[in-house]
């Protein structure tokens, strides 16, 4: 039987949808996921056809993630695998900042992640294979660029809790692993200027960008490699090195 992947934050055709089709012609099942696009999660769970599904969850709500987590295990059996993509990246000037910019980014980014890993990480412990945890920093964790302050926030302690999560997870199911990428600019947005599209690629040092194959290569290596667990890498063309 294929193995289940849940992948949060994949209700647009962003990274997250690029990994489905990536994991479904790999033979796995997919579970896509979003909180305000239901319609357009449904749709493209339609066009990536029978083996993938659509489910809608708010990660902040340790109830809705629990039942989103439930859901998946009554239709698939189990869950052999999650990818923690949902996210919220806004831009906020320090002078503007107020906390509600600062706790709205670190519930998402931050608490969700976490509540994500805990929830499939407890159902993986009851299930004699395990699974594997894949979460999603920032290359920029380490090199944080202005007006984001509440973004880095909350994604620069998610290494740090994927080491303790693969130490606690270990222990109660020792086929249970759990790794963070720290993407760089893996997918452009669609409304990126060309010439900000140039001015990224020129400062990156193997000038290798716009690539979410990349990514779906990474991820596909964590969910299968039964030696690695605890640990993180950047895919970001060597950018953070400059």
């Amino acid at each position: 039987m294929s193995k289940v992947v849940l992948i949060t934050g994949s209700s647009r055709r962003r990274a997250g949808f690029h990994l489905a089709k990536y994991l479904l012609d790999a033979q796995y099942c997919v579970v896509l996921h979003g909180k305000n696009n239901s319609e357009l999660g449904e749709q493209l769970a339609k066009e990536l056809g029978e083996n993938a599904h659509f489910l809608a969850a708010d990660v902040t709500s340790e109830e809705q993630v629990e039942s989103l987590v439930t859901q998946v295990v009554e239709r698939f059996g189990r869950i052999d695998g999650l990818v923690t993509l949902a996210s919220v990246w806004n831009s906020t000037p320090l002078t503007e900042l107020t906390a509600s910019d600062l706790q709205r980014q670190w519930m998402v980014n931050a608490l969700g992640t976490i509540l994500c890993a805990q929830k499939v990480g407890l159902q993986m412990a009851r299930q004699e294979t395990g699974g594997s945890i894949v979460t999603v920093g920032d290359w920029a964790v380490d090199r944080p660029y202005p007006e984001y302050l509440a973004y880095f926030l909350s994604k620069g302690g998610l290494e740090s809790a994927t080491k303790a999560l693969a130490v606690e997870l270990a222990q109660l199911n020792s086929n249970i692993r759990i790794n963070c990428i720290h993407p760089g600019n893996i997918l452009f947005p669609d409304d990126l200027s060309e010439q900000k599209r140039q001015e990224i690629e020129s400062v990156t040092p193997t000038h290798w960008v716009n690539d979410p194959l990349a990514f779906c290569q990474a991820v596909s290596f964590f969910l299968e490699n039964r030696m690695a667990t605890g640990t993180s890498i950047k895919l970001d063309s060597g950018r953070s090195l400059v």
